[in-house]
């Protein structure tokens, strides 16, 4: 089944584990298809859906701007409905493998190495080797160091982070990692997250701790939002004092329109979409090579911020329509007469 634009559909459902998900392939036609795992408590199946849908389609923008050569793909699974989860997780595994290669699967949020160990007793297409590369928060944390050293120089004409201020709301596995490179750097970063645990590790890697009420509010240089997305929307935008954000959560914008939003108060908002490619360039390129050295290619996500960043000058335009339009010129490059990636990432 496809739907919004998507090539394939798949609703998965097995009353004895409690497993229902969804897995959503946006784009099959340039390679595989891309995308973590997330597993997570939606207020409805509605909510599911339509956060499946939107982040695989920012996957296919992913693997077209970061070189990939593959299209974008997510699976959601609905966290409050598993009975018994390691089975649900293999039962996922063989869903997945019914698709014979065409989705390669890989952690997101809420899914956990326990998960994993299940679910690849069920497929072979988990495409992020975790026994030969480094953690993919890791990865994911090199590419937003280029990406903010990238915006700070189109925006201030210096790539320096030592001693500018960065706010970074969530500490968990994908906020530690850029909080531990920006003060290795000699950045201050102020963050928050309501999980004392995390609050923990991050003090003893000399993060700043706040209120997580105030995380907006704050001064900084670079805004860098490192937990669910959403963070950016009608209210927080308005209480933003940051004048760059570049956050490696996905979809950090609540609805596009608030692209827009932060264009009209002069904040330069890189799409999370570019920031955020190490890990995929990393895994899809073990892969498809079998190397384990992607500096050069992460690095790259800095020069494709900064075209990102010209062409919407240019245009007169937010970023993520510029990087939009970027990803649609190279797949039409690529697969001439091929279906085009839908204009909108909502």
């Amino acid at each position: 089944m496809a739907r919004g634009g998507h090539d394939r559909m798949v609703a998965v459902q097995d009353r004895v584990t409690g497993l229902r998900a969804w897995i959503a392939l946006h784009h099959v036609h340039r390679g595989p298809a891309y995308g973590g795992i997330r597993v997570w408590r939606y207020r409805d199946e509605d909510e599911a859906v339509q956060d499946v849908l939107r982040l695989s389609r920012s996957m296919t923008f992913k693997c077209v701007l970061s070189g990939v050569p593959g299209g974008g793909a997510k699976t959601v699974v609905l966290a409050d409905r598993l009975v018994d989860r390691p089975a649900a997780m293999t039962r996922l595994g063989e869903q997945i493998e019914q698709l014979g290669g065409l989705y390669r699967c890989g952690p997101d949020v809420g899914f956990v190495d326990a998960d994993r160990v299940a679910l690849v007793k069920g497929t072979r297409w988990y495409a992020h080797h975790g026994e030969v590369l480094r953690p993919a928060g890791e990865a994911t944390a090199e590419g937003g160091e280029w990406a903010i050293r990238a915006a700070l120089e189109h925006t201030t004409g210096s790539a320096e982070l030592a001693g500018g201020p960065a706010a970074a709301p969530g500490l968990g596995a994908g906020g530690s990692a850029p909080a531990r490179r920006l003060i290795a750097d000699g950045a201050t970063v102020v963050a928050a997250d309501p999980n004392p645990a995390a609050c923990q590790r991050a003090r003893a890697l000399g993060v700043r701790l706040v209120d997580p009420g105030t995380i907006y509010e704050q001064p900084a240089d670079v805004f860098a939002p490192c937990a669910l997305g959403g963070s950016l929307h009608d209210l927080t935008v308005q209480r933003l004092r940051a004048p760059i954000v570049t956050g490696c959560a996905n979809n950090v914008l609540a609805r596009p329109e608030h692209a827009q939003m932060l264009l009209e108060r002069e904040v330069t908002c890189v799409p999370d979409f570019v920031v955020n490619a190490g890990a995929l360039i990393e895994g899809a390129g073990y892969e498809q090579t079998g190397a384990t050295d992607f500096s050069a290619e992460i690095r790259r996500i800095g020069d494709t911020v900064r075209a990102v960043l010209r062409r919407a000058d240019a245009a007169n335009c937010t970023p993520t329509e510029a990087a939009t339009e970027m990803a649609r010129e190279i797949l039409e490059r690529d697969l001439p007469g091929a279906r085009l990636l839908d204009r909108s990432l909502g």
